[in-house]
């Protein structure tokens, strides 16, 4: 199967979805023209959407890196279970403008912050998922990757889900430390040497 297809099919809904997140926010309409305070209020109500559409651009900038370095660095083909993986997490990722704006419009509402997390968990489960299959499956070929750069996949695929649970347990005492969260793995995609610091500071191998 053709491998480039995948990849910009997916790009394209990357595009879309972090697209439609700032179309969640509407530009305050008044009967007639607002006057400075009226206008900064109604701005203030606008804060939380705001603030969703941040943290949720830079889960999906982390999504987006994960998945660019699978399929440009990790994966020489495809198949078609791979092609089917693929697809189920684009189902989800799809989801996220209607969950960040229901974050966004309820944000101080628990069950808001639970099923933005939910959707965010499963996405990062998937991507889990699609990475191990890779590597453990006999149809993707993967031996031009270093067991270590394979090792620090696995667990930088594997920090999304995990920091994500904790977020959503911590969303029943504070839904900002949910969100705190639900954004954090970004810092292991984007800090370069991040993962190694971990692996020093802690003495792990990967």
């Amino acid at each position: 199967m053709n491998k480039n297809r995948l990849e910009a099919l997916s790009d394209g809904v990357f595009s879309i979805v972090m697209t439609l997140l700032v179309f969640q926010i509407s530009v305050p309409v008044f009967t007639t023209t607002p006057s400075n305070t009226e206008l900064l209020v109604r701005l203030q109500t606008l804060i939380p959407l705001f603030v969703s559409y941040f943290i949720t651009f830079a889960v999906l900038t982390m999504f987006w890196i994960s998945h660019n370095f699978f399929y440009s660095s990790l994966t020489r083909e495809i198949n078609r279970t791979l092609v089917l993986l693929n697809m189920i997490y684009l189902s989800f990722l799809t989801l996220i403008p209607f969950s960040a704006r229901l974050l966004g419009e309820y944000s101080t509402i628990r069950t808001a912050a639970l099923l933005y997390g939910l959707n965010v968990l499963v996405i990062g489960l998937v991507s889990a998922g699609v990475i191990r299959y890779a590597v453990y499956s006999n149809e993707i070929d993967t031996s031009h990757i270093s067991e270590r750069l394979l090792n620090q996949a696995r667990v930088r695929s594997l920090l999304t889900p995990i920091c994500t649970l904790i977020g959503i347990i911590c969303a029943y005492v504070s839904v900002p430390v949910a969100l705190f969260f639900f954004a954090f793995p970004i810092v292991f995609n984007i800090v370069p040497g991040s993962l190694n610091f971990v692996e020093n500071l802690f003495g792990l191998t990967f």
